[in-house]
């Protein structure tokens, strides 16, 4: 018998049930682009291979890099010079702070692929690109006192990767960019001293 919960340092691994999530949002996202249209005709892709690589697939690496890092320097200068900054910061130590640097990856890669292909691949283009960003804000809410102006910082972001999908006509460079502040933000949250 397997005893291992019942240890004091026990912490509970929580990419098991991430990861579990994010395949299923991305499976599920691909399987309804697949059969859609309008998303085509939005970012003018002749199918859905030029869909997630983008008319220039060089551009769209190019800018998702670029904004990805201009939106890590943003965030790393909100987290040192506000006080909701420190605290979410906080707040997400807790959380994924004791992630081994694999799970940071594999979260990174899941977490951006899956939304960027929900938001900007099925939403924005049935919705638009403020009303999907606003949407994208609201889901990273959190119900905390302080910290509701993540929500308003996600959807900022929301709509940079919005702009990066239809100037690129695809997907590749929200996902780029998404990937990069994920990765960097939840590695930085990992060796910051609190």
């Amino acid at each position: 018998m397997d005893n291992t919960k019942n240890t004091p340092d026990y912490k509970p691994n929580p990419m098991g049930r991430a990861a579990i999530a994010y395949a299923i949002l991305t499976g599920v996202a691909l399987l309804l682009l697949n059969g859609l249209d309008k998303p085509l005709e939005v970012y003018g892709a002749k199918g859905l291979g030029q869909l997630l690589t983008a008319t220039d697939p060089t551009v769209a690496i190019f800018w998702g890099v670029s904004a990805g890092l201009a939106m890590v320097v943003l965030s790393e200068l909100l987290t040192r010079y506000t006080s909701w900054g420190r605290a979410i910061s906080r707040m997400l130590k807790r959380l994924v702070g004791h992630l081994h640097p694999a799970d940071i990856l594999l979260l990174a890669l899941l977490s951006s692929v899956g939304e960027e292909l929900i938001f900007r691949g099925l939403v924005l283009p049935y919705i638009g690109l403020a009303s999907s960003s606003v949407i994208f804000g609201l889901l990273h809410f959190l119900p905390r006192k302080g910290l509701w102006v993540w929500s308003i910082w996600a959807s900022c972001a929301g709509y940079l990767l919005g702009i990066l999908a239809l100037y690129t006509g695809g997907l590749l460079a929200p996902i780029i960019a998404h990937f990069t502040v994920n990765l960097i933000g939840l590695y930085t949250i990992k060796v910051r001293r609190q």
